[in-house]
C-alpha cells in the first residue's frame, strides 16, 4: 500500500512532467509553422524576382503582396513592390511602398535612392529635393543635382546660395558657372551677372576666358563703351592674345576706326591658333562690310587666311562668297557645292552656283545644274533665264527657246528679271528670223522697263 505522501509526490511528479511534454509539443509546432512561413515566403519571394526579371510585372506584383501578408514588417518587400509600381508608372502606389520600406529601414540607402529618383521622373521638383536632401552625404554628384532641382523648381536663391557653397568647397566648375548665368538670365539679374563676371576677372586676370566672359556679357546687356574698354584692357594685359582681336575688330568697325578694325581682322583671319568658326565669323563679317564700302575691296583681296580657316566644316557658304569676291571661281564653286551637300533645298545657294557657272562661261555646267534644279523648282524663272543664256552660248538656239518657253507661265510680276527674260526671247525669235514675235517680247520688255 502506498501512503498518502507518496501518493502526492507521484501525482505532482506525473502533473508536471505531462505538463511540460505538452508544452515541447506546443513549441515544436510553432517553429513548425514558423518554418513553413519561411519556406512559402521564399519560394513566393524568388518567384516574384522571377516574374520582375522577365517583366511580367503583373504577377511580380501578386506574388510580393503574399510576401507582404507573410511578413508584413520586412522591408524589401515594400521596396520591391515600390520599383514594380514605379515601373509600371503607378506613382501614387509607388511612393507609399517606398515610404514604408524606408519607414521600416531607415538606414537603408538604396530606399531612399529609389523615392528620390520616383519624384524626379514625375517632375515632382520639391519632393524630389525633400527626398535628395538625406542622400547628400553620400556622393558630390547629389549637392550638384541638387543645384538643378532648384533651378527647375524656380528656387534661384537657394540654388546661388549652394552653387557659392560648392565652389568654395571644390573650386570653380564650368557646369556651375553655367547654371549661375543661366539663372541670371531668367531673373534679369544683369547687375548680380556682371559683378560675378567682374569678380572672377578680378580673381584671376591671366585667364583670357574671364576678359572674354564680360566683354560679350557687357556688349549682350547694350554696354557697348563699357565693353569696348575691357577689350582693350584685354589686349594690354594678353598683348599676344589673338582672341582679344575678335571682340576689338567689331568695336572698331561700329567706331568708324577702319584702320584699327583691319589690322584686328587680319590677325584674326590669319591666325593658326583660334578656332575656325571665330576666324569664318570674322571674315564674313567684313565681307559684308565690304559690300557696303566697296573702296575696301582691294584689302579683302590681300587677306591671306590661315590653312585651318579653309578646313572649317562650318564656313562653306562664307568662303563661297569670300573667294568670289577674290575672283577666285573655281574654289568659289567647290565651296558652293559643298554647302549644297549640307542644304540641298537651299534655292539662294542655288542660284548663285548657277549664276557663278554662268560668269564664269562654265555653259556646260550651268545648263546640266539649271536643268536639275528646275525639276525641283519649276517656277523659278531665273533658273530658266540662267539655263537659257547658257544654251545659247553653246549655239543651241532651239534648246534655249524651248527652256525660255518652259519658264514663260511662271512669270507673276512685271519686274527686271521678267524684263530681263522677255528681252532674251525677242533676241532667240530675232536669231530665228522671227521677226513678229521677236518685237511682240521686245515691248513686254520695254513695258515693264518704263514702268521701273
Amino acid at each position: 500500500m502506498i501512503c498518502k505522501p507518496y501518493i502526492s509526490i507521484y501525482l505532482f511528479i506525473l502533473f508536471f512532467s505531462s505538463g511540460s511534454a505538452a508544452q515541447v509539443q506546443g513549441d515544436s509546432l510553432i517553429n513548425e509553422d514558423q518554418s513553413n512561413l519561411e519556406v512559402q515566403f521564399q519560394n513566393k519571394f524568388y518567384e516574384a524576382l522571377k516574374q520582375k526579371g522577365i517583366e511580367n510585372y503583373s504577377k511580380a506584383i501578386d506574388a510580393f503582396v503574399y510576401c507582404a501578408e507573410l511578413f508584413p514588417d520586412r522591408a524589401v518587400i515594400y521596396y520591391q513592390l515600390g520599383t514594380l509600381y514605379f515601373i509600371t508608372k503607378s506613382y501614387g502606389r509607388a511612393e507609399s511602398n517606398l515610404q514604408k520600406a524606408i519607414e521600416l529601414d531607415p538606414s537603408n540607402f538604396w530606399y531612399k535612392e529609389q523615392l528620390y529618383q520616383l519624384y524626379a521622373a514625375q517632375n515632382n521638383f520639391n519632393k524630389a529635393i525633400y527626398a535628395l536632401i538625406p542622400l547628400l552625404d553620400k556622393d558630390p554628384i547629389y549637392e550638384e543635382e541638387l543645384v538643378n532641382l532648384y533651378v527647375r523648381a524656380g528656387r534661384f536663391e537657394e540654388a546661388i546660395v549652394l552653387i557659392e557653397a560648392l565652389d568654395q568647397r571644390y573650386g570653380y566648375n564650368i557646369l556651375r558657372d553655367r547654371t549661375r548665368v543661366k539663372i541670371y538670365k531668367q531673373t534679369a539679374n544683369q547687375n548680380a551677372h556682371i559683378s560675378f563676371l567682374k569678380t572672377r576677372l578680378k580673381e584671376a586676370p591671366e585667364n583670357a576666358q574671364n576678359f572674354l566672359n564680360l566683354v560679350y556679357t557687357l556688349s549682350e546687356y547694350n554696354k557697348e563703351n563699357e565693353a569696348f574698354s575691357t577689350a582693350k584692357l584685354f589686349l594690354e594685359t594678353h598683348p599676344k592674345a589673338h582672341i582679344a582681336h575678335v571682340a576689338l575688330y567689331k568695336f572698331y568697325l561700329n567706331a568708324k576706326n577702319y584702320e584699327l578694325a583691319i589690322a584686328s581682322m587680319k590677325i584674326v583671319t590669319g591666325s593658326n591658333i583660334l578656332e575656325p568658326h571665330l576666324k569664318v565669323k570674322v571674315l564674313s563679317d567684313f565681307i559684308q562690310f565690304v559690300q557696303q564700302n566697296p573702296e575696301y575691296k582691294n584689302v579683302l583681296m590681300e587677306v591671306q587666311p590661315a590653312q585651318s580657316l579653309d578646313t572649317s566644316k562650318r564656313s562653306n557658304t562664307d568662303w563661297a562668297k569670300y573667294y568670289q569676291h577674290q575672283n577666285k571661281f573655281e574654289q568659289a564653286v567647290e565651296y558652293y557645292k559643298k554647302a549644297l551637300l549640307d542644304a540641298p533645298d537651299d534655292l539662294q545657294l542655288i542660284k548663285a552656283l548657277a549664276k557663278l557657272y554662268l560668269d564664269t562661261n562654265q555653259y556646260a555646267s550651268a545648263v546640266e545644274f539649271t536643268l536639275e534644279k528646275t525639276e525641283l523648282f519649276p517656277t523659278q524663272i531665273e533658273l530658266y533665264l540662267i539655263c537659257s543664256q547658257s544654251q545659247l552660248a553653246l549655239k543651241k538656239i532651239d534648246d534655249a527657246l524651248v527652256t525660255l518657253e518652259t519658264g514663260l507661265d511662271y512669270i507673276f510680276e512685271d519686274n527686271e528679271l521678267a524684263a530681263q527674260y522677255y528681252l532674251l526671247m525677242a533676241n532667240i525669235y530675232k536669231i530665228k528670223n522671227n521677226i513678229k514675235k521677236a518685237q511682240t517680247f521686245s515691248s513686254k520688255a520695254e513695258e515693264i522697263q518704263l514702268k521701273q
